[in-house]
């Protein structure tokens, strides 16, 4: 069987700009807040990207949904006049204010729509524009000055934890277009980094109880952080729920010994 090896930190792609086009590296997740889904589309790549530096004022187009389910998320045909709504909004506010869509956040009946712009000039007329084809649905604008982009870090991009959800599902939905067979259990490695010796080696006897093998313990020549270089590994299963489960686990413990998770690899199992 041919060896295929998946670096999970090697899946977040690459920002995309190319001379003044600018595409960006989107993505999807839900978080519960209050018992209640919240449901959030994010350009990953937008905060580090020439665009952010350029465009510090945020447009929030706030729309009240007309069809919705106890949960607060659309219902039936809802998602095709919200996507409808979406694309007349992106369309009208980049051509008309050269604004850069960032995501949506949607929850509680509500979905709001994000773009940075370094003009602001009549964005509530382009809005009015698009959503007068739409009269039905009840709306506002609000217009801020956004120079350290809290709406976008602090509404839209994922914490650690989901951004780690994020990395396990690409790295999963990589090894499923391979065929890999999910479920069947198979060797996984994973790679950390630590500030001291000491908090490795507290880890290490940490995760060794819970059936994981230290393969290698180095030293990072020239890196002042975290030099602490840890490789262990286990067998697991590597579909999502599972996946989830091991990554944040050492995720999660790795943060207790102030070290720092860097990802996972395997290889294809009854793929192509």
């Amino acid at each position: 069987m041919k060896k295929i090896l998946f670096l999970l930190f090697s899946c977040i792609a690459l920002l995309q700009i190319k001379a003044q086009q600018y595409k960006g590296n989107w993505d999807a997740y839900v978080v519960q807040i209050n018992h209640k889904p919240a449901s959030v589309v994010v350009d990953l790549d937008f905060g580090n990207s020439p665009e952010a530096k350029e465009k510090r004022n945020v447009i929030i187009v706030q729309l009240n949904m007309k069809r919705v389910q106890p949960d607060g998320m659309p219902a039936g045909n809802e998602i095709k006049t919200l996507d409808s709504i979406e694309n007349g909004l992106v369309n009208s506010l980049s051509s008309a204010l050269s604004a850069q869509y960032t995501g949506r956040y949607t929850r509680d009946g509500k979905r709001d729509f994000y773009f940075y712009s370094n003009d602001t000039s009549n964005c509530i007329t382009h809005v009015a524009t698009v959503l007068q084809h739409f009269s039905t649905y009840t709306w506002t604008v609000l217009v801020n000055r956004d120079d350290d982009l809290s709406n976008y870090l602090n509404v839209l991009y994922p914490t650690q934890k989901e951004m780690e959800r994020i990395q396990n599902r690409r790295m999963v939905d990589a090894l499923h277009a391979k065929g890999d067979q999910l479920t069947a259990p198979r060797k996984v490695d994973h790679f950390l980094f630590f500030k001291t010796e000491a908090d490795r080696k507290k880890f290490a006897g940490v995760v060794q109880d819970n059936g994981f093998t230290v393969e290698n313990a180095g030293k990072e020549i020239g890196v002042k952080d975290r030099p602490y270089s840890l490789h262990i590994s286990r067998t697991d299963k590597v579909d999502y729920n599972s996946i989830d489960k091991v990554s944040l686990y050492l995720w999660e413990l790795a943060l207790h010994y102030f070290g720092k998770y860097e990802g996972w690899e395997t290889f294809v199992v009854g793929g192509i």
